[in-house]
């Protein structure tokens, strides 16, 4: 049992450093959950009885500068925020058409967000 609570510690100061990093700048971590969030509920679809299938597929475009500062640490910040989709997900019983992915994109041409903008789409399994 020591092995996984010694586990369970590195992982936790390992995800805390990932939100200090990503919170350093004008976006908050919760706010930005709290967006994938709703677009799950939004553009949930319901298949069947007992059966609501999500967006799994999501892109957070950044503003230049947040892109810059984070897109060293893209793929962990975008595993993290996939798993709290995930998790999200579960505790609404919803379905996904595929594997969970938030991708960070720098900012559209001449698109710049003021904070950032969230897009999502259901894709299926390759």
């Amino acid at each position: 049992m020591t092995f996984f609570r010694e586990v369970e510690s590195r992982m936790e100061r390992f995800s805390d450093s990932l939100w200090r990093l990503f919170a350093r700048g004008a976006e908050e971590p919760v706010e930005v959950l709290e967006v994938l969030r709703r677009e799950c509920e939004v553009k949930a679809v319901i298949v069947g009885r007992g059966r609501t299938v999500v967006p799994n597929a999501f892109e957070l475009e950044l503003p230049s500068e947040s892109y810059a500062r984070l897109a060293g640490q893209a793929g962990p910040v975008g595993e993290r925020l996939a798993s709290e989709v995930r998790r999200h997900a579960a505790e609404r019983r919803f379905s996904f058409a595929g594997p969970v992915a938030v991708r960070l994109c720098p900012p559209r041409a001449g698109q710049e967000p003021p904070r950032y903008r969230v897009h999502s789409s259901i894709t299926p399994r390759p």
